[in-house]
């Protein structure tokens, strides 16, 4: 009997041994199967979401291929004008590899500046018949690598001069393209109908040239041929494989892109699987050997914990029917789900169509939702929440609830709303595992509309505050850093002034140049009261006309003294400079000249060389020139590190030699900005301790300059003594294109021969040019020798960069005659011959004899202006040219003035803006409104036509372009900014009296 029961029990634990094994087998069987039948539908999902990705990405880098060719289109003026340097201009933006341009007969450029032969490529006998479209090369045409190559033609009056083509290299294409799966990367290939490989994810994977005979074994267990994969690629239509070849094995899928003719294929390593499976079968044996070794106590512990559990779940129960009745009106839809046996009932159903029943297969319910969360991503999300695996891995025992936020949309109204889903435990089992839910969903979209629009708002204010105040920080420090120049300037002149009170023209001069700083310095200051500007940070460019040589003058006014306090060599030319009265912002362009001069003065050592070279290049902008402006210096340069970064706001370099000299670090960063408005370029150029050379091109508007006969220089002869040969080549050409006939020299010695050689052979010149310095003989010195040699009446000019006043007077002792400033503008050279080869040639007049040679006398002006001080100025002013004027402290007594007055007593107005009582805006409003018969006050008068017609000009220090358009929309008629320039009160007077 005892043998018998021994022999039961070894039985039953056989039996159950055999129970746990065949467990295990059927575990691991399904276990396979399910996670092959998900990998797949995973690598499936996920091509087919980078194909669309790829589509998408082929077709906006098309399009941008066609915009960039179509804006060029717009720029050319003839078909001979298509050339790859306008277009790089404006492919800058794109994020294109490199952009290249081919010309007819194949002949290519790339945005780097290398060449090649492109007649043989595919896009470029595509794109010359007039076709786009995208194609792949492994060997490109400049780097000899895999490049995707996106072309289209370029057309100039409907005839094809050339292709536009923008590339991506097997970098980029490997970055885009990389995919990784449960953190391990897998091999993504773009490919031909034919299985030739266009590119790939990565360098790992870059021998697969063909995907059928790299990828495709028929010994494999894939049912799918080679034929099948064949035909596959060559119709354009999916299919799943098995693969096995020498980048490894497993599973892969194969689809076309929706809009081209390109396949995508990636795989699924079956490394990544046998993972899955290896921790599945892990999970298996562990689970079997536990269950073996509890077998022995199990039944106690499972008898005290089911009691336990017993308690705890009925707690729930009860918890969670208390919720269920008490917010039954609160929920749109109450779901019991069942994961033990795979079923959902719901208990309330609002907002649910026929289409989904009340009860149901869970994975039914689960499937009906995921087609209507509102994106793929949101879709992917939600999939793997709502499955059994995640509900149960979450909602522990220390658990009580699980909430699950989302978005829904109505297939029909294609309306989006928010939902939130609570998931409260109704069952568990004796592990403690949740074996049931009640999912309760409630609609939250106005609160989280609410919520979202407040976090933006927020967002959106703390980043306006944050760039407001950076703005200003910005403005405030590089206004202090662009003033202290001009203020320098002022200074110093003013101390050379007092020095020399007893010499007229060195105070002259001086007060000349201090005006031209003061100028300066005035537009920085109207910048700093631009209160728009401060909080926007945005830089404007106002557009009128002047002068290059006035620009040039003005900025070399204000550098000289610097560069002679620290003995620095100042090098100025000009090449070739066809056009120099434009359009522009005088002002901007010489903020951007001194703060690159400026830093070139402060970081050159002293004996050191400060270089400027002006040059008209060709222009591709019609009625624009093209002026490049060339900085050199041989102070301390740059690493390249910081070259890299020189543009960026507070840079300094780190670097002994320069720590000690004051600046911001924001000059640079406001050079670029202003440049970048001017739309034109700034380029920079440096080594430590060699020095650095900045070159800046800019665009700006054409207008006529002055017409001068030059009939009288026709064939004159002319000699031009410079030590720089570039220079004295620069002044012969000046010379040439105004008739002359020049000849140059290098020194002072040859100078002084060339006249004496000249003279013996009765071929005199009719002018000598000297340089101030030269090396040996200086120009002075050959000047007067020279004299000795010529008759009196032989003009001799002095040309030099540097101040003339500083030798003018032994200049005057020796024979000179005049000065011209470097470089030599052809505008300046025809004033200054004319002035000395024509007797009627008049010497401009000063803006004391302006005012005196003027006479307005028998005209009455009232000048309306609250400052005693500029009023007292305005009426000495004013006086000097004859005119009768009548003074209102405010706008209401001028127009009171004008109503008791006679029509016609008065001729002109002149009208402040900021007073008090009544403005400047009102009380031309008021004037204006007189004509109508509508008086002060709103009371009725009789009609005073003639204040309709009255000029009235404003006379302010508003003076930004806001300002003139309100003076104009209150009826003025013109804008006087203060202070006055004589020369525009005589002008404005001259047109309107």
């Amino acid at each position: 009997m005892e043998n018998k029961t021994k022999s039961g029990r070894i039985i039953a634990v056989m039996l159950a041994i055999l129970v746990v094994i065949l467990a295990f087998v059927l575990f691991f069987t399904m276990n396979t199967e399910r996670i092959n039948e998900q990998n797949a539908k995973y690598l499936q999902g996920s091509t087919e979401q980078s194909a669309r990705r790829i589509d998408e990405w082929m077709t906006d880098s098309q399009t941008k291929v066609q915009l960039l060719a179509s804006m060029y289109e717009a720029t050319l003026a003839s078909a001979d004008d298509a050339s790859v340097e306008g277009l790089m201009t404006l492919a800058a933006s794109l994020n294109f590899d490199y952009v290249a341009f081919s010309e007819k007969g194949g002949l290519t450029y790339d945005d780097r500046g290398q060449e090649g032969d492109a007649s043989d490529r595919e896009y470029y006998t595509q794109g010359i018949e007039g076709e786009s479209g995208v194609c792949a090369t492994d060997d490109s045409l400049f780097y000899g690598d895999l490049s995707v190559i996106f072309y289209t033609p370029l057309y100039f009056d409907g005839e094809v001069v050339g292709v536009v083509t923008g590339a991506y290299r097997e970098d980029s294409m490997e970055n885009f393209l990389a995919t990784y799966f449960f953190g391990e990367q897998t091999s993504t290939y773009l490919c031909a109908r034919d299985g030739v490989v266009v590119a790939h994810s990565s360098t790992s994977f870059s021998d697969v040239g063909y995907a059928q005979d790299l990828y495709f074994e028929e010994s494999t267990t894939s049912d799918i041929t080679r034929a099948d994969l064949e035909a596959a690629f060559h119709n354009g239509t999916s299919i799943t494989f098995d693969y096995k070849g020498n980048a490894g094995s497993g599973m892969a899928y194969v689809m076309q892109l929706p809009s081209y003719d390109w396949m995508l294929m990636r795989t699924f390593p079956s490394s990544i699987t046998d993972g899955m499976m290896s921790r599945a079968s892990f999970a298996g044996l562990v689970f079997a050997g536990l269950v073996g070794l509890a077998l022995a106590g199990v039944g106690t512990f499972f008898l005290v914990q089911t009691m336990r559990q017993r308690k705890k779940l009925l707690s729930e129960s009860e918890h969670a029917t208390g919720i269920v009745n008490s917010s039954l009106a609160l929920f749109q839809r109450f779901a019991v789900i069942d994961m033990a046996n795979n079923t959902y009932e719901y208990l309330k159903d609002e907002g649910i169509k026929d289409d989904l029943p009340r009860h149901g297969e869970y994975n039914m319910f689960r499937y009906y939702w995921q087609m209507r969360f509102a994106d793929p991503e949101e879709a992917e999300r939600m999939k793997e929440m709502l499955t059994p695996e995640y509900i149960q891995a979450h909602l522990t025992e220390d658990v009580s609830y699980l909430h699950l936020e989302y978005r829904l949309v109505d297939p029909e109204t294609g309306e989006v709303s928010w939902n939130q889903a609570s998931m409260l435990p109704l069952v568990r089992d004796a592990s403690g595992v949740v074996q049931s839910v009640l999912m309760s969903v409630q609609d939250v979209t106005d609160v989280k509309e609410r919520e979202i629009a407040n976090h933006n708002a927020l967002e959106d204010a703390f980043r306006e505050a944050e760039r407001a105040s950076k703005a200003k920080s910005d403005f405030l420090n590089s206004m202090s850093h662009d003033i202290r120049t001009p203020m320098n300037s002022i200074m110093g002149l003013t101390a050379i002034a007092t020095m020399y009170l007893d010499d007229p023209e060195r105070v002259k001069d001086c007060l000349t140049k201090i005006t031209t700083s003061s100028r300066h310095l005035l537009g920085l200051i109207n910048e700093v009261l631009d209160m728009a500007k401060i909080e926007s940070g945005n830089l404007g460019l106002s557009e009128e006309d002047f002068d290059l040589p006035e620009t040039v003058e003005s900025l070399l006014s204000i550098m000289t003294p610097q560069i002679n306090d620290k003995h620095l060599d100042l090098k100025v030319e000009i090449a070739d400079i066809q056009h120099e009265h434009v359009v522009g912002d005088p002002m901007r362009l010489q903020q951007v000249f001194v703060n690159i001069m400026g830093n070139s003065v402060k970081f050159t050592p002293e004996g050191g060389t400060v270089s400027l070279r002006i040059k008209e290049l060709p222009s591709r902008i019609k009625g624009s020139g093209c002026y490049e402006f060339t900085f050199s210096d041989t102070g301390c340069g740059m690493s390249e590190d910081f070259v890299k970064k020189v543009f960026e706001p507070f840079s300094r370099a780190n670097d002994s030699r320069v720590t000690k000299v004051e600046g911001t670090g924001l000059g640079m960063s406001i050079v670029r900005s202003v440049v970048n408005l001017m739309n034109g370029t700034i380029d920079v150029q440096s080594k430590l301790g060699e020095g650095t050379t900045f070159t800046v091109t800019v665009y700006m508007k054409l207008r006529e300059g002055d017409d001068h006969d030059l009939s009288s220089f026709q064939g004159l002869r002319v000699l031009v003594a410079d030590d720089e040969e570039d220079a004295a080549e620069g002044a012969c050409e000046v010379l040439k294109s105004v008739g002359m006939d020049p000849d140059y020299v290098l020194s002072g010695e040859e100078a002084v021969e060339a006249v004496r050689r000249a003279v013996e052979e009765a071929r005199d010149y009719v002018a000598i040019i000297l340089d101030w310095k030269m090396p040996g003989k200086s120009g002075i010195e050959a000047a007067r020798e020279i004299r000795e040699i010529v008759a009196d009446d032989l003009p001799i000019i002095i040309l030099s960069a540097y101040d003339w006043t500083a030798v003018e007077q032994e200049a005057r002792s020796v024979g000179v005659d005049a000065f011209i400033s470097k470089p030599l503008f052809r505008s300046r050279l025809i004033h200054v011959m004319k002035g000395l080869l024509d007797d009627e040639q008049e010497e401009a007049a000063s803006e004391l004899e302006m005012l005196q040679q003027t006479d307005f006398s028998g005209h009455r002006v009232l000048l309306t202006e609250d400052n005693s001080i500029a009023a007292a100025i305005a009426l000495d002013i004013m006086g000097m040219t004859g005119l009768e004027v009548d003074h209102a402290e405010n706008g209401r007594i001028a127009v009171e003035k004008l109503l008791d007055a006679e029509p016609g007593h008065y001729d002109f107005v002149f009208m402040d803006i900021q007073m008090p009582v009544m403005n400047g805006y009102e009380a031309a409003s008021a004037i204006r409104a007189a004509a109508q018969g509508r008086g002060l006050d709103d009371t009725t008068i009789d009609p005073r036509p003639d204040l309709g017609e009255i000029p009235i000009v404003a006379l302010t220090a508003d003076a930004f372009a806001d300002d003139v358009a309100r003076a104009r929309a209150a009826g003025m008629n013109a804008h006087m900014s203060k202070p006055m320039e004589i020369d525009l009160l005589v002008k404005t007077l001259k047109e309107w009296l």
